[in-house]
């Protein structure tokens, strides 16, 4: 299989069975899109995927490490031609595994996780001229640390209006579970619903042409949300979940209980 053709049917199997978060979308993209530059110039136009081994594999890293890159961006980058790899083995196109035959230097990573202090969150999320879907997007990931992937996928029937909680379902990588929220995400939940006449069955937060909102667009909103506040710093739904979980710790709350919130076995802030 040439190796354009393999990049684009692997991405499009991605985005169509939505494995990835727009963001990892957008890097594995990237990535292998920079293997595929590789093996177009190296070994021509013609190159057969299915004849990478070790060697390939280790000019690629070799060929990152000689543009300065660091150990993190060889490893994510190896990662990404791996899981392209794994796809082809899944079909039946390889049987064998040549990044079993490769060294991968190990990446001493210290990464600070970036959150917001509290008087920043009130400036953020109190801030007037704010509309009310953002609002509600804003709140909503502060009030639950709900994840970004998940706020696309939520319909009103998730939304228990009468309990104040919401039910996150099952997904491949998490568990089901339910978050309490507070009377003030309440409020804009029902106005939000009520205002766009949603049913049901509804996707919760919609885009201008009716459609469910977009990873993108979430984005779009709450880096706009945080200009507009006079907040000089690059926010994001995971800076902003980061904050949510950050201050509950701060605040006293339980490991089991942000376990519960998160689904996840451990909470590293």
């Amino acid at each position: 299989m040439l190796i354009s053709t393999c990049v684009s049917e692997y991405l499009n199997h991605l985005e169509l069975n939505k494995v990835l978060s727009f963001n990892s979308l957008r890097l594995y993209k990237r990535d292998l899109m920079d293997f595929e530059e590789f093996a177009i110039a190296n070994y021509g136009v013609n190159f057969d995927i299915t004849k990478l081994d070790e060697v390939i594999l280790d000019s690629f890293a070799q060929a990152i490490i000689n543009q300065k890159k660091s150990t993190a961006t060889v490893n994510r980058k190896l990662t990404a031609l791996h899981g392209m790899w794994i796809w082809l083995r899944d079909q039946g196109t390889v049987s064998r595994d040549p990044f079993t035959q490769i060294h991968r230097d190990p990446q001493f990573r210290n990464k600070t996780v970036k959150t917001l202090t509290e008087d920043e969150v009130v400036m953020l999320l109190d801030h007037p001229d704010h509309d009310l879907k953002t609002k509600m997007i804003l709140e909503l990931i502060y009030a639950t640390g709900i994840r970004v992937g998940e706020i696309t996928k939520l319909t009103v029937v998730d939304i228990d209006l009468e309990n104040n909680i919401i039910t996150i379902p099952r997904s491949s990588r998490f568990k089901e579970r339910t978050i309490p929220f507070n009377e003030l995400l309440s409020e804009f939940l029902v106005d939000y619903i009520r205002l766009n006449q949603l049913n049901k069955d509804s996707k919760l937060i919609l885009n201008k042409r009716c459609e469910a909102v977009s990873e993108r667009e979430i984005f779009r909103i709450i880096r706009e949300a945080a200009y507009d506040s006079g907040i000089n710093k690059k926010v994001t739904p995971s800076v902003l979940r980061n904050s949510f979980l950050k201050h509950m710790k701060d605040n006293g709350a339980h490991e089991t209980l942000l376990r519960d919130i998160t689904g996840q076995k451990g909470v590293k802030l």
